[in-house]
């Protein structure tokens, strides 16, 4: 029918090859009944969120986003704030609301580490169940979530020099280790 040939011209060029089977299954139902282009599409967006979030049982996964690695902004001369983060992650968008939020009274520089990037896996085998995670002159911070008294606070201290690491910093990679080593026994 028209509404499939629509369809098919149109998100053809965009679907990967590893669900296009979903997509024109979906079609055929299409063309048997013009009920189902509503199903038919929900189908295709549920595929799609399928392949495109990593699974986090996997120690790696295919990157299909682009890479949010970079800086966000910078100040000369002041504490820089690395964010350990992946595409999506909305706790991350929150606290970068905060830093954001006391950047003119505490001046900082903020950098975003994708953790999903291909050469970060380290960070991403460490941090993935854990993002955001925050580092302050490179050394852990906080994890999750951040108000504005923490966030002032821990950019004061980093800006006279006395932060100190907190206690708290996630490992996954320790944690599933010893969970191996425990399932063993």
């Amino acid at each position: 029918t028209i509404a499939s040939l629509f369809c098919t011209i149109l998100l053809s060029p965009f679907i990967p090859v590893y669900w296009k089977d979903h997509f024109y299954l979906a079609m055929i139902a299409v063309q048997r009944n013009l009920r189902l282009v509503m199903l038919s599409v929900v189908i295709c967006c549920t595929r799609l969120r399928a392949f495109t979030r990593p699974l986090a049982t996997t120690n790696w996964h295919p990157r299909l986003f682009a890479s949010v690695s970079g800086m966000v902004y910078e100040s000369p001369d002041a504490p820089t704030v690395r964010l350990f983060t992946k595409e999506g992650c909305t706790l991350c968008d929150k606290v970068k609301d905060v830093l954001k939020e006391v950047r003119d009274d505490y001046p900082h520089t903020l950098e975003q580490v994708d953790i999903t990037d291909e050469n970060h896996k380290k960070w991403f085998a460490k941090y993935k169940y854990d993002i955001p995670v925050l580092h302050l002159q490179d050394k852990f911070w906080l994890k999750h979530r951040t108000t504005l008294d923490e966030a002032k606070q821990g950019l004061e201290q980093a800006s006279k020099g006395h932060f100190e690491e907190r206690p708290g910093e996630p490992d996954a990679y320790a944690m599933e280790k010893r969970q191996a080593e425990r399932a063993n026994q």
